[in-house]
């Protein structure tokens, strides 16, 4: 039999994975049992952000840019901006001079974009959004060519595993809340569709829920978030259980590292030598594995 093997002859191999910095969107991502990066967006998989315009898709996505971008030695981000001019993009960024490994590019076709993401070899994509791109249109032909290539052109899938990122791309939902405007094929060919739902618009908070599905990670997380002058923050006021994203000696959530404890991380999570090739061993790895995970799941 060709193409066939027998279940006991698969190695099962631990989803790798890369923080986005904000402990709560991590949870909804979920976790896995890599010894060094176990926690946050599964490497080589794509994830789909659907919400109304205006909701906080692009603000949160500029929040955990900016996050992986400087908190990994090599956190590059590729942002693809398909909606605005750049110079627009960067006045809601902010402060864009901190930030050297951002690349934006408004390029708006399939293979325009899978051809920048083999130069610049990004560790996070981002695509802001998915509806404006120029031979997207919805449909499961168009959808099938986006994320599965056709014939010898390469899609996101094989792109966005070839360079060891994550790719996040930006929908809007219709009317009814559920589907993605232009049609339902993306959802299902995406690894995590996640809704960004408007809860006050008055106060400006939001909610990112999984919407339907989430290969890795589990149903019934929920983050919290609320639009301030700054930026998008996680709203704490509605969140149960706030965590830092450190664990002291004590086993105690903290904003700071102390020397003993990046001695102790450093000690449990090895560099990356044999996971491949991994140039983005973050500056103070953290471990939320055990004790706050649950915090953060099972509270």
């Amino acid at each position: 039999m060709t193409n066939v093997k027998k279940l006991s002859e698969i190695k099962a191999v631990p989803v790798v994975r890369n923080s986005t910095w904000i402990p709560s969107l991590d949870a909804i991502y979920g976790t896995s049992k890599s010894l060094t990066s176990n926690i946050g967006m599964p490497k080589g998989k794509i994830s789909l952000w659907a919400g109304e315009s205006g909701v906080g898709k692009s603000r949160l996505c500029i929040e955990v840019a900016k996050r992986f971008s400087t908190r990994y030695e090599n956190g590059v981000v590729l942002y693809i901006q398909t909606e605005s001019p750049l110079e627009d993009f960067a006045g809601w960024a902010k402060d864009t001079t901190q930030y050297n490994n951002i690349y934006c590019t408004g390029a708006d076709r399939v293979d325009e974009i899978v051809d920048i993401i083999y130069q610049v070899r990004p560790k996070l994509i981002i695509i802001d959004s998915v509806n404006e791109i120029e031979d997207f249109t919805g449909n499961a032909k168009t959808s099938d060519r986006l994320i599965k290539g056709c014939g010898s052109k390469v899609g996101l899938k094989q792109a966005t595993n070839d360079v060891g990122a994550h790719t996040i791309l930006l929908g809007q939902l219709n009317q009814d809340g559920k589907t993605i405007k232009g049609g339902t094929a993306l959802p299902h060919l995406v690894d995590v569709a996640l809704n960004i739902v408007l809860v006050d618009p008055v106060a400006g908070t939001f909610k990112v829920e999984v919407g339907t599905k989430n290969r890795y990670g589990k149903r019934d997380s929920v983050a919290n978030f609320k639009h301030t002058d700054e930026g998008v923050v996680e709203d704490l006021l509605v969140t149960d259980t706030y965590i830092g994203p450190y664990i002291d000696e004590n086993g105690n959530s903290t904003d700071t590292i102390s020397p003993a404890m990046q001695k102790r991380m450093d000690t449990q999570n090895p560099n990356y030598e044999n996971m491949g090739e991994r140039n983005d061993k973050p500056k103070g790895w953290y471990d939320r594995v055990g004790i706050v995970l649950d915090k953060i799941i099972n509270h």
